[in-house]
């Protein structure tokens, strides 16, 4: 049967709407109209028709039935309608599971809560082992810059080392024998300099003089070469003029004199050209000669400043050295005065947690000792802080001055009164009586070979001698000292002032929170509230490494102040002292690269060159001057010889035109002439070759002391190269110990940083660690609560199937199953008669409800429809189906099945639950 609630559709059975409560179903049967309506006529009495309602529940089965009877007056019928809705379960099964609802939806929301707890957990831990992973993955990264860092930290130490190994034998070498030996070896280079520069300068000399010698000996050659020329000339005449006295034919006579006119006018121009360009080849060689005794002045003198200029460098570098060995030792006296300033004024920080004192009161008292693990929290954060100027070897075995001694001590006591204020204790102070008397007790352990331990009879005989009171004594042993200081290829440094004081660090903040082993004595001693002052010293044990021992005294004593006055007093005049030294310095480098730039720019010039391109010059202008002059003599030669044949050819003219008694007579005297002529010829010769020789002879000397010169030049030059060099030697020999100390300067500062290096990668792997730690934390505690919300999530699944379940269930037990019989009796027929048989007819039909509210949903009967109005009345639209009504022509006897019906009802239902009550038609 369907049911439309304007645009929502609930479930009805029949003509009544169920809602469940408290175990029992009640039925509005003022709601639904009439069914059947067949035919109405007016009852004559009332003109309205009667109803009778009856209503009984039986709680044990939660079993309702309802019965209905109204009568029509104006034709008799009577309509009984009796409804029968009962649910599938009984009361105490649908309470019983409503309570399973109950406490499964209470199930269902506490899982709920649990899942959304274990979801917050789960993105909480998600988050933190993502940020975990971050600052791991940043921690590991700084670990391997770190890494690369000591990488190339140890690299610039082997350079150092390699340096400062190089400078080291370089020293080991500049011995004052070897200074002395070197030095004697610059002086015999000086002096082979010189020795080589005066032989260069007489070479020079000679080579001068011998110029003149060739000089002279080629105007020797040059007059014998004339006279073997007019000799020559004179026989070549004597010859023609005998030839042209012996007969010659007049016009041919003519011809030769003509001819001969010629000759002497070309060889009288030769001569003149050759003559001229003589005067000019002269002035040349006046000129080189000129230039190349310039060039030598020249090249002496450059010689000499190249020689002064290297002297004012090796001076001048002697003077830089000194200065820089001087900047040097004061820079170094600043250094240590800067560096007790800094180390004064530079504080460790040491934290203890407030109670500490109480607690070991209590353990005074009790024996008990509470929340150790506050104290390891304290001991764990409580870092030692190194310093770059720290980074220095400390020698456990030299002594300690007195002023060093007040800074330990001042130093440990500082730590000591950070602990005491923190609890709430006075600060103590430093004292002399406590220093001294510490030094006293290690030094008597020192004497007497003592193992790490405490003599008491050795601490009361020094207490009793020196009056200090002595209140307790607390004494540590490092291992690093023997280990660091054996081990020079992985600490270079070895021992380090940084490492004592961190020692002197862990151990108050070792004994102050990690001293259950020793009954907490040393921290009890530590904050001892009667103790005047503590006294710190240290020795080498019998096993090579550092005790330190602290010493507690209650008498008073001067007190040991941090008073830095007279230091930064110090710090001034070694500043200035320093800003002076380092003024001069400048100035005397400044003079230092003048001269060496000097003396670069004198090694550059081109002196030298120009005195040998001068002496090229003039060679070149003699040569030149020589093969001209021997020209114009063969030229003069030349014109002699054509005068001589103009003379002869001439004489041949007029002999032509003499009588031949007088040619006779000429003949004669020319024959004797021809003889004579040959005669001087051939004495002229023999001069001229013997000039010659001599010529040559000094030519080749003169080229002898020329390339000695040249020699001699190039030999100063390479004496000059080796006197610079053995000066080199000899200035680095003298500045071994300033380039030693740079050196080693510089290994500590490489040293420091791969320390440092060391110390950054050590710190980084302990982030990286401690970030590795974190993050597997992380995981861990990520990989639990992801488990946890996955149970949480699983249970909450398997609570809300069980809650549907119950609910399910729950609905079945309430579903209610409502059965609708109608009957109709009486009536009239058209004939009057009254009707007599009827048929009665039921409908089934099922309707659920959950918790005393109408299901959504929908039961339907396919053949009638029931409609719910806004108000929540149900109007029938269709007959009920199955429901068989009288038809008219029929003959029934319903009175006794109506009353029948109605008594066996009314029997069930009981009379009382019946109400009556008239609607209007």
């Amino acid at each position: 049967m369907k049911i439309v609630n304007d645009s929502k559709m609930l479930v009805a059975a029949g003509a009544a709407v169920v809602a469940l409560g408290a175990g029992t179903a009640g039925v509005n049967a003022d709601t639904v109209r009439d069914a059947v309506n067949n035919g109405n006529t007016p009852d004559t009495a009332s003109n309205s028709a009667a109803s009778l309602n009856a209503n009984t529940t039986d709680p044990s089965t939660n079993t309702t039935k309802t019965v209905t009877s109204e009568t029509d007056p104006s034709t008799g019928q009577t309509t009984t309608t009796i409804t029968t809705s009962k649910t599938t379960g009984t009361p105490s099964q649908i309470a019983d599971q409503q309570s399973n609802v109950n406490k499964a939806s209470e199930n269902v929301s506490a899982a709920q809560s649990a899942a959304d707890t274990a979801q917050t957990k789960a993105d909480a831990t998600s988050a933190a082992a993502s940020s975990a992973d971050n600052a791991y993955a940043s921690a590991a990264s700084s670990q391997a810059q770190a890494s690369s860092a000591v990488g190339s930290a140890a690299s610039d130490v082997n350079a150092a080392s390699s340096a400062q190994q190089a400078a080291q034998a370089a020293a080991d070498k500049a011995t004052d024998k070897a200074v002395e030996q070197q030095q004697s070896v610059v002086d015999q280079a000086k002096a082979q300099t010189q020795t080589d520069t005066q032989a260069a300068s007489t070479a020079q000399s000679q080579a001068k003089s011998q110029a003149a010698t060739v000089s002279s000996a080629a105007s020797a050659v040059n007059a014998a070469s004339s006279s073997v020329a007019k000799a020559q000339q004179n026989v070549n005449d004597k010859q023609k003029a005998l030839n042209s006295i012996q007969g010659v034919d007049a016009t041919k006579a003519q011809q030769h004199v003509d001819n001969a006119k010629a000759a002497v006018n070309n060889r009288q121009n030769d001569v003149n050209d050759k003559a001229a360009a003589q005067t000019q080849l002269d002035q040349k060689v006046t000129d080189a000669q000129k230039a190349k005794d310039t060039a030598d002045a020249n090249l002496n003198k450059h010689n000499q400043k190249v020689s002064d200029t290297q002297k004012q460098v090796n001076d001048a570098k002697k003077t830089v050295a000194s200065d820089k060995q001087t900047v040097a030792n004061t820079q170094k006296q600043l250094d240590g005065v800067n560096n007790r300033l800094n180390n004064t004024e530079t504080k460790q920080t040491l934290t203890v947690p407030s109670d500490l004192a109480t607690k070991l009161s209590n353990y005074q008292s009790t024996g008990k000792y509470e929340n150790s693990q506050e104290d390891m929290d304290a001991l764990n954060k409580n870092q030692f802080v190194e310093s770059d100027k720290d980074n220095v070897r400390f020698d456990a075995s030299a002594p300690m001055s007195d002023a060093d001694r007040n800074y330990y001590n001042l130093y440990a006591l500082d730590l000591i009164n950070q602990a005491r204020t923190q609890v709430g204790l006075k600060p103590i102070v430093a004292s002399e009586l406590a220093k001294n008397f510490a030094k006293q007790v290690s030094d008597n352990y020192t004497a007497e070979h003592y193992d790490f331990d405490h003599d008491g009879d050795m601490l009361d005989k020094t207490n009793a001698q020196m009056h200090a009171g002595y209140a307790g004594e607390n004494i540590s042993w490092s291992g690093a000292y023997a280990l660091f200081n054996s081990h020079p290829d992985d600490f270079p440094n070895g021992y380090t002032v940084n490492d004592f004081k961190r020692d002197i660090y862990k151990a108050i903040s070792g004994m102050l929170l990690d001293d259950a082993d020793s009954d907490y004595g040393h921290a009890i001693n530590f904050l001892n509230p009667d103790v005047y002052s503590f006294g710190f010293s240290y020795r080498i044990g019998n096993d090579g490494n550092v005790i330190l021992n602290f010493e507690g005294i209650k008498n008073k004593s001067t007190v040991i102040t941090d008073d830095t006055t007279e230091l930064k007093n110090q710090a001034a005049k070694l500043e200035a002292q320093l800003k002076s030294q380092k003024a001069t310095t400048q100035a005397d480098q400044a003079k230092l690269d003048s001269a060496v730039a000097a003396l670069q720019a004198l090694q550059k010039d081109n002196v030298q060159q120009a005195a040998a391109n001068a002496a090229t010059a003039l060679s070149n202008a003699q040569k030149a001057a020589s093969d001209n002059r021997k020209a114009l003599s063969q030229a003069q030669v030349a014109l002699a010889a054509a005068k001589s044949d103009l003379a002869a050819a001439q004489t041949e003219l007029n002999n032509a035109k003499k009588s031949q008694a007088e040619k006779q007579a000429e003949i004669n005297d020319a024959t004797a002439k021809l003889a004579n002529a040959k005669a001087a010829l051939a004495k002229a010769q023999g001069n001229l070759s013997e000039k010659q020789h001599v010529l040559v002879a000094a030519e080749r000397q003169q080229k002898i002391l020329e390339d000695k010169v040249a020699a001699l030049k190039a030999k100063v030059a390479d004496d000059q190269k080796a006197e610079a060099a053995a000066q080199a030697k000899l200035d680095d020999m003298k500045n071994a110990p300033v380039v030693l100390a740079k050196a080693n300067d510089a290994l500590a500062v490489a040293r420091a940083k791969y320390e440092s290096a060391k110390a950054d990668y050590a710190k980084a792997t302990k982030v990286a660690e401690d970030a590795k730690a974190v993050k597997d934390q992380a995981d861990s505690d990520n990989e639990q609560a992801q488990a946890e919300l996955k149970t949480a999530l699983d249970s909450l699944a398997t609570v809300k199937t069980t809650l549907a379940s119950a609910r399910a269930e729950l609905a079945r037990l309430q579903k209610v199953t409502t059965t609708t019989t109608v009957v109709v009796t009486g009536g009239k027929t058209d004939n009057g008669k009254t009707e007599a048989d009827n048929s009665v007819a039921g409908n089934s039909h099922s309707v659920n409800a959950v918790n005393g509210h109408v299901a959504n949903g929908l039961t339907e009967n396919d053949k009638g429809e029931l409609r719910i109005d806004k108000n929540g009345k149900i109007t029938v639209d269709k007959a009920a189906a199955g429901v068989t009504l009288p038809q008219a022509g029929e003959s029934t006897n319903e009175a006794p099945v109506v009353m029948g019906l109605i008594l066996s009802i009314l029997g069930v239902v009981g009379f009382g639950s019946i109400p009556k009550k008239r609607r209007q038609h």
